[in-house]
């Protein structure tokens, strides 16, 4: 039986020491205003489905679930300014 063969490490590969900091790319996901993003979106589907779809019969649920995400997305939404305000750095 051969023994599986082990993972190989970026600067292994690369032929560069150890000291490196590894690079990635960055994805949509890192951007700190994706989640605020998808969440503004599924309130104000909530939104439309509680109070101006009048052929649904989940209305209450509708109604609780969009004032909860309306709450988390300006709560996560201000946490993503703060992050990026942070990040710029002071101005002047």
């Amino acid at each position: 039986m051969t023994e599986p063969e082990q993972p190989r490490s970026l600067e292994a590969v690369s032929g560069e020491g150890g000291d490196s900091e590894e690079e990635y790319a960055p994805t949509p996901f890192d951007n700190p205003f994706f989640l605020p993003v998808l969440l503004i979106g599924f309130s104000l589907w909530f939104i439309y489905d509680g109070w101006f779809n009048p052929d649904m019969e989940w209305i209450k649920f509708n109604r609780i679930g969009a004032a909860v995400l309306s709450l988390l997305a300006i709560w996560f939404t201000v946490k993503a300014i703060r992050e990026r305000r942070a990040a710029s750095g002071p101005k002047g």
